[in-house]
């Protein structure tokens, strides 16, 4: 028979055993207390007789018992009981009809009425659950306002810079889009057409006109975005050209419209001619 050796140690003066236990990784050896879980980060649960006063492994302090590891208090989150799932820290999370959005910050949930404007829709996009704005407006789901529908907008909004703004034209069926605004010679200028160059060529076809082409430099709109610009309002025409001299020209139309593609964007309306260049 083979032998088999013990290995303890103990009061020299007894026969008694102690045994040499080793907690868990993050855990210390100690008496027990109102164990903090993630679910339950003060321990309301985790208190009972059989619990108190006794020795074991429990946590250190800024941990909390997950299953049956401890992990930092800050790793772990806030459990939302009716929603059977974890927040973590500095998260929201918003409920399946989006009429209550709870947040965790340090381990504590708060939660509070959560709404959708009358132009938002609950929804999940990127695995997110919250108030979406409809195509057409634009804020954070509960609040939506409705974007430009072109440079006036812009302007009337006392946006007095040049640049990119973003717009949706009345009854355009696409996603908003952006347009260069100019806003001098009394503001609210929509930019269809810009050639400053000979970088872009401008020898397109049907389908290029329609949808647009170009860059920041040189661009066509597109003829579709032009339909739906120039039938929401009454709008005016203007040109704004450079000879080859350097001199500045300019002319401008009191009306300007174009019609759909079915009539291959007839241009129906171009009313009188002022400036300094003759008709362009």
């Amino acid at each position: 028979m083979g032998q088999y050796k013990v290995a303890h140690i103990g009061p020299l003066e007894s026969n008694a055993r102690t045994l040499i236990s080793t907690c868990p990784t993050n855990m210390v050896y100690g008496t027990c207390s109102c164990q903090g879980t993630c679910e339950d980060p003060n321990g309301q649960s985790g208190c009972n007789s059989d619990c108190l006063g006794t020795e074991g492994c429990t946590c250190p302090a800024g941990f909390l018992m997950q299953g049956s590891d401890c992990i930092n208090k800050s790793e772990c989150g806030c459990f939302v009981t009716e929603a059977n799932l974890v927040v973590p820290n500095g998260e929201a999370s918003v409920n399946d009809d989006c009429t209550q959005k709870c947040s965790c910050n340090d381990n504590q949930l708060t939660c509070a009425a959560y709404s959708c404007s009358t132009n938002a829709v609950c929804d999940v996009e990127n695995e997110v659950r919250q108030c979406y704005c409809n195509a057409g407006y634009e804020g954070d789901g509960e609040t939506c306002e409705p974007l430009y529908t072109d440079c006036q907008d812009v302007y009337d909004a006392r946006q007095r810079q040049d640049g990119v703004y973003t717009i949706m034209p009345t009854g355009w069926p696409g996603l908003p889009f952006d347009v260069n605004c100019k806003m001098e010679n009394g503001g609210g200028w929509t930019v269809f057409q810009r050639r400053t160059d000979s970088s872009t060529n401008f020898y397109q076809n049907w389908t290029e006109y329609r949808d647009g082409f170009g860059d920041s430099r040189n661009l066509w709109l597109g003829n579709e975005k032009l339909h739906y610009l120039t039938n929401q309002k009454n709008y005016k025409l203007r040109f704004d050209i450079t000879t080859s001299s350097g001199s500045a020209k300019y002319a401008e139309y009191t009306e300007f419209q174009i019609e759909s593609e079915s009539t291959k964007y007839t241009m129906n309306k171009l009313g009188t001619h002022s400036g300094t260049t003759g008709h362009v």
